[in-house]
């Protein structure tokens, strides 16, 4: 090949998941679209603390009943459950009493119920998988015990795997580097797992003339080009993932998750992984007037971590925050890590996982979906009133690498205030027996 055509060829430019695997790519990355991390208890907002205290409250959600030898209805379980069954939840209440409560009924919880011989499957998988001499892959972890574990988020919302998302253009309003460039013309995220507000529940939204996304849609405020077909009107900016749907005219993402293998800076990798993701969701939440958490979850050899993400645009200045989320036990501690821990090998443990995993389905369809509904029809009254304009969020196509500025604006401006009120390749490993 000659050197002139050599030359002239663009680099290659990184993925998201070369991005997360390189923690100084990743520092590039996050740099230009004004990501930090927070501190749980010090730095999150109210508004966003309500939220992440209601996915989070695992405590107080079981009957007493079910592990009282007294109650009326231990009898009964006695006699329709296994022995083994019984001890997994004695051994919960044992590890964290505060799991059960005597102000909860057996009434009240028989879904619940019903779903926990589930988790006491994943349990007992936990044990036999660790027990074993396979080496099992992430992939292995996720087939056998993670998917059986997180089944209840999806009862209500959307569960949605290996989803591809339309990553967001970077803040800044200078060319960068040829090297940083690199880092910044991924287009596409692709988690393992992502929750959606599923479209038959937001429908209003569009589903008529006069609904907010018909009228944003065809205010030129709202459309950031010549045609209402362009990749940067209204259309596109609702929707989060990379392809248009047909079904849904506005889709938003409440929570993500990685799985990984259990290797230190693979999940430092996961947990990078995890913030593109939900950058992209605050950014178009942000986009959409909406103000609300977004969810992370990292899974790895039977650990799970967890953390909660939010915009900010205090004195104007956007920014979006990261906070690993510490466990019950207030740590005051503006550094985010190290993260809480579950352990699914621990009764105790996998309980509140799975709890936590439920709370998380609920509220995407009832806190979540209502800041939703709210932030987006103030949108459409303020976009018309004329008091702000709705900011393009996607990355638009890739611009040259290294060229010198030329006074085109390469990035995007976070000007408008929000209104005012009070499929990933695994490498499956060899079926072995365990």
């Amino acid at each position: 090949m000659s050197q002139g055509s050599s030359t002239s060829r663009k680099p290659r430019a990184h993925t998201a998941s070369e991005i997360a695997k390189d923690p100084a790519r990743f520092a590039v990355w996050s740099a230009h679209h004004h990501l930090i991390e927070a501190g749980y208890h010090l730095d999150m907002p109210p508004s966003v603390r309500a939220g992440a205290e209601e996915v989070f409250a695992v405590f107080g959600q079981l009957p007493e009943d079910w592990i009282n030898s007294d109650s009326e209805i231990y009898p009964v379980l006695q006699r329709s459950h296994s022995p083994k069954f019984l001890k997994f939840l004695q051994r919960a209440r044992n590890a964290n009493p505060q799991l059960f409560s005597s102000e909860v009924k057996h009434e009240q919880c028989l879904d619940i119920f019903g779903e926990l011989q589930t988790v006491f499957s994943c349990w007992t998988r936990v044990k036999d998988m660790r027990n074993s001499s396979c080496k099992w892959s992430e992939a292995d972890w996720a087939s056998q015990v993670y998917n059986l574990l997180r089944s209840p988020a999806g009862k209500q919302s959307n569960n949605r795997s290996q989803c591809s998302v339309a990553l967001p253009q970077p803040l800044d309003h200078y060319r960068p580097s040829t090297n940083a460039a690199k880092n910044l013309s991924a287009r596409i995220a692709r988690p393992d797992g992502a929750l959606f507000i599923p479209s038959h529940r937001i429908r209003h939204l569009w589903d008529s003339e006069d609904a907010p996304f018909c009228a944003l849609c065809q205010n030129p405020r709202a459309n950031n080009t010549g045609s209402h077909g362009g990749s940067s009107s209204f259309k596109w900016q609702s929707i989060l993932s990379a392809r248009l749907d047909e079904t849904s005219k506005i889709e938003v993402a409440s929570a993500f998750w990685e799985d990984k293998k259990p290797i230190h800076h693979e999940m430092d990798a996961a947990y990078r992984q995890n913030r593109m993701a939900t950058t992209a969701a605050l950014r178009q939440l942000h986009a959409l007037n909406v103000r609300a958490p977004v969810f992370g979850l990292v899974w790895s050899e039977g650990t799970v971590r967890a953390h909660v993400d939010w915009w900010n645009d205090d004195n104007r200045h956007f920014r979006i925050a990261s906070a690993a989320y510490p466990g019950a036990k207030k740590r005051a501690r503006r550094v985010s890590l190290p993260f809480h821990e579950w352990n699914l090998g621990k009764p105790s443990h996998i309980i509140q996982v799975y709890l936590l995993l439920r709370n998380l389905d609920r509220w995407t369809v009832n806190g979540f979906q209502q800041l939703v509904e709210q932030g987006i029809k103030e949108l459409a009254t303020a976009v018309a009133d004329g008091l702000r304009t709705v900011v393009p969020w996607r990355a638009r196509a890739r611009a040259s690498i290294g060229s010198k500025a030329d006074g085109a604006d390469t990035g995007t401006s976070i000007s408008s205030s929000p209104v005012k009120r009070q499929a990933k390749s695994r490498a499956r490993s060899k079926k072995c027996r365990a």
